[in-house]
This record gives C-alpha cells, structure tokens and sequence, in this order.
C-alpha cells in the first residue's frame, strides 16, 4: 500500500497577486483551467523519456505532464478521514482586500518536491492582517501517525515535517 500524507494549508495573499500566478494556483486547486505557462510549480511529470526505438530521448525532448496539486475532492482516502477541499476566496474590506486560501489533501511523497515548490512560493507572497507576521500555515501527517498534524517547513527545495510535543 502506497503511503499516504494529510496536508493542511492556510494561507493569506495578496490582492494584486499577478493574472498569471493567480490562474496556475487556480488551477492547482482545481478551480480553474490548466495555465499555458507554469511558474510557481516548475516540475512536471515525464511521460515519455525513449523515443521509437527504446532509446532515451535527450531530457529537452521529454514528454512531460503538469497535474494540479491540491484540486482533489470529495472524501479522502479512509486512512486517512473526512473530506478533500480547496477553496480561493477574495476578502474584501476597507484596509484588508487579500486573497484567503485553504486546502485539505492527501499527498503521495513523490508529490513532496511539488508541495515544497509551491510552500516557498507562498512564502514568497503571503501576507498579514493590517501588516501583521504573514499567515501561512502548512501541517502535515503520516496516514499511519496518529492524528495530529505536524507544522511543515522548506528547507531549500525539501520539506521538513516538524515534530511536536505533546503535553499529558
């Protein structure tokens, strides 16, 4: 059985955030159509990697395939519980006009590196309530852990799962 991870994401943006970038997140959370030009997540999946023949293609040559990351929904795998979702919603107020996202998934680890891609993206544009520290959150959990989500950092291009105590 492949493992599974539980993926909590929360994250304040920017209301100006470029058309560009807003249409790959879009998509990423399945709420959009695919962009005609990824830069936020950058790695695709080769689909084809030999030519005819067998013989290996140089890697410019490789067919490749973009999937959204987090537009999953529905109900989650049973080893894991509950329901998959992401939403964008824009907040608007007087002082405070951002973009609000949250997302619950479940994630194979080969879908790590592509999750780290986007986590130091949002690092990048996350922003605080009337210039406060930025809010994003990202915790994560093994489906064989028990059931509290761990906080998630990127260390480089890497995720690392964090530990935390637990008070008897």
């Amino acid at each position: 059985m492949a493992d599974l991870f539980e993926v909590l994401l929360v994250a304040e943006l920017p209301a100006d955030l470029p058309e560009a970038e807003l249409v790959e997140l879009r998509w990423h959370l399945g709420l959009g159509p695919e962009p005609e030009q990824f830069t936020i997540v950058t790695d695709a999946l080769p689909l084809l990697t030999v030519d005819d023949d067998g013989e290996p293609l140089p890697e410019g040559q490789w067919t490749v395939e973009h999937l959204p990351l987090l537009a999953d929904r529905g109900a989650a795998d049973a080893r894991i519980g509950g329901v998959l979702f992401s939403d964008l919603a824009r907040r608007e107020g007087r002082q405070d006009t951002n973009w609000a996202m949250t997302s619950r998934q479940v994630l194979d680890p080969d879908d790590h590196n592509l999750l780290a891609q986007l986590l130091g993206w949002l690092q990048q544009r996350a922003v605080g309530y009337r210039g406060g520290p930025a809010c994003l959150s990202c915790h994560m959990r093994h489906h064989e852990d028990d059931p509290v989500l761990r906080p998630v950092s990127v260390d480089g291009d890497e995720l690392v799962i964090h530990e935390t105590l637990m008070l008897q």
